[in-house]
């Protein structure tokens, strides 16, 4: 986590210094201080500020987008009694953070986020910790809501889920929360249901040189529509090594913000699955599969979700990782 630190007063430089020393971090001078705040809002992970909480608000007011996308964002008073969890609590790790601070200096955190308080499960945190992407994060109040109230949740998932107290797991909808990388059907889906992507996907692609962006990206929005997969479940594209530098390749991950995973020209030749196998790719790229193999490879041998889709000019396929057992943690 980057950190920016921020005081006014030699006592709070002291205070910052000794919490810099055990989480790293940057220490921003006093001067020009509304400039370096705006400046690291953007940049860093978490800023924290030895001073008024009331000149905080004031200084990060315009500052703020979305609770998905602020940093995190800690006040602490002029003796460092209390670190007061300011913004971002969860999906920034604002509250963990103050926790964090608070026993480096002993002092009180002030966490007010009512899911802490109550100590009942927070799905934000949920979907955080094991790697979920939130597709309708406006929808979480309601879940949140019901927690509160010690309501049951229902909770469809594709993927093996920990059991837990107040947590109904159902294999059909409707249900309150979904967890999967399908678009499952319209009718099935309510107003008030929070729909979690697991990052399960990974896309082989094989292509001609130079093969424009937009050609490639609609090639892979329309691939996902027509088996009915979520993009937000996209963990990574998988290459090969002569596709590492291609535009529309680097392009797409930047766009989406995927991983590139260039597979070994040798891994897919020891690679004893069956591929479909084409003269002219083997003449040009020196392997018999790359969408396929690439695919395969990439999801560590993971679940066969198409073959070889061919586009003009584009080859793709998609396979499902393993997933790892989610977790609920209090």
């Amino acid at each position: 986590m980057k950190i920016a630190y921020f005081w006014l007063t030699s006592q709070g430089k002291k205070i910052v210094e000794k919490i810099q020393e055990n989480l790293g971090g940057k220490i921003e001078s006093k001067q020009n201080f509304k400039t370096s705040v705006q400046e690291d809002f953007k940049n860093y992970d978490a800023l924290v500020f030895v001073m008024a909480t009331g000149i905080v608000i004031r200084v990060i007011a315009d500052l703020l987008i979305a609770k998905h996308k602020d940093p995190a964002v800690i006040v602490l008073d002029q003796q460092g009694k209390f670190v007061i969890s300011l913004l971002s609590g969860h999906l920034g790790g604002a509250n963990a953070l103050a926790c964090q601070i608070a026993e480096i200096l002993n002092a009180l955190p002030v966490i007010t986020t009512a899911t802490d308080i109550e100590n009942i499960i927070a799905f934000d945190i949920f979907a955080k910790n094991n790697n979920l992407i939130i597709e309708n994060l406006e929808n979480l109040k309601y879940i949140s809501s019901a927690m509160l109230e010690y309501q049951k949740i229902t909770v469809y998932s594709d993927f093996l889920l920990q059991e837990f107290d107040n947590i109904i797991i159902k294999n059909n909808l409707p249900a309150q929360v979904i967890i999967s990388d399908k678009i499952l059907e319209f009718q099935a889906y309510s107003e008030k249901m929070l729909i979690l992507r697991p990052k399960s996907l990974v896309i082989g692609i094989g292509c001609k040189k130079n093969i424009s962006f937009e050609n490639l990206e609609s090639c892979v929005l329309e691939l996902l529509e027509l088996k009915k997969l979520s993009i937000l479940s996209v963990a990574k594209i998988a290459s090969i090594k002569l596709k590492q530098y291609e535009p529309a390749i680097l392009k797409l991950c930047e766009t989406y913000h995927l991983e590139l995973e260039i597979i070994p020209d040798e891994k897919i030749r020891a690679c004893k699955a069956k591929f479909e196998t084409s003269e002219f790719v083997e003449k040009i790229t020196g392997l018999p599969s790359v969408a396929e193999a690439c695919s395969y490879l990439g999801s560590d041998c993971g679940e066969v979700l198409t073959g070889k889709i061919k586009f003009s000019g584009i080859t793709l396929a998609i396979c499902r990782k393993k997933l790892d057992k989610l977790y609920f943690k209090k």
